[in-house]
This record gives C-alpha cells, sequence and structure tokens, in this order.
C-alpha cells in the first residue's frame, strides 16, 4: 500500500485498545502516513480482513502512527577478522641479554621469525 521508501520508513506496527499504530524511523515517512491516512481507513472498510470478518467486527477503530528516535537494531552476525601483516624481520639479529629465560625466549622468537621467511620464499 505504501511506496518502498515509505515501507523502509516504518520500523513495525501493533494494535493496542482496539488503535493500530504504526511506527516510523523518520518523520517524512509519518507525514506521508498522515497523508494518505484517510484512503487507509477507506480500504479496510471496503476490504475486511479475513479475522474481522470472523470475529464480526474490526480489530481496532483506528490508526495512528508516531516517530520513534529509538536506534533501529540491524540484525548482523559477528564477524571476527583477522589482520595479517607480513613479516618484516628476516630474523638475523643479535641477542645481547644475559638472563638465560629471557634469552632462550627471543631465540625461539627468532627462529619463528626465521621459519616465517622460509615459507615465505
Amino acid at each position: 500500500m505504501f511506496t518502498p521508501p515509505v515501507q523502509r520508513m516504518i520500523n513495525f506496527a501493533y494494535i493496542k485498545n482496539k488503535t493500530l499504530f504504526f511506527v516510523f524511523n523518520h518523520p517524512i515517512g509519518k507525514q506521508e502516513f498522515d497523508n494518505s491516512i484517510q484512503s487507509i481507513k477507506s480500504a479496510l472498510k471496503f476490504h475486511m480482513p479475513l479475522e474481522c470478518k470472523e470475529c464480526g467486527s474490526l480489530l481496532f477503530d483506528d490508526i495512528r502512527a508516531f516517530v520513534t528516535h529509538t536506534p533501529k537494531k540491524s540484525i548482523e552476525e559477528y564477524k571476527e577478522t583477522k589482520q595479517v601483516y607480513k613479516e618484516r624481520s628476516s630474523g638475523n639479529f643479535e641477542i645481547n641479554v644475559h638472563d638465560e629465560k629471557l634469552n632462550s625466549l627471543i631465540r625461539s622468537i627468532q627462529e619463528i621469525i626465521k621459519k616465517a621467511n622460509i615459507n615465505e620464499s
């Protein structure tokens, strides 16, 4: 019933106290809705939904709209991204550390860098 741009501005709709509410995310969508609300009401009188025919009355007596300023939550999956950088070191550096534990740690890092360079070549 609405143009695609107006349809995208509708967040959701609900019925409360026999009133059908449309919730818009932009004032222009509500303005377009307000301009066509009479045609919507008359169309509903001529084409009663099946649920209303079964119960004998309309599910709602009035139609209203308002604008929400709550941001629309997008349903996006969390995607983990890994950034991989090319190793710039060749692994040819001097280790001038006297502490034995720290020296062995640096040597193991040096070996990892050298292996990575061999695999890239």
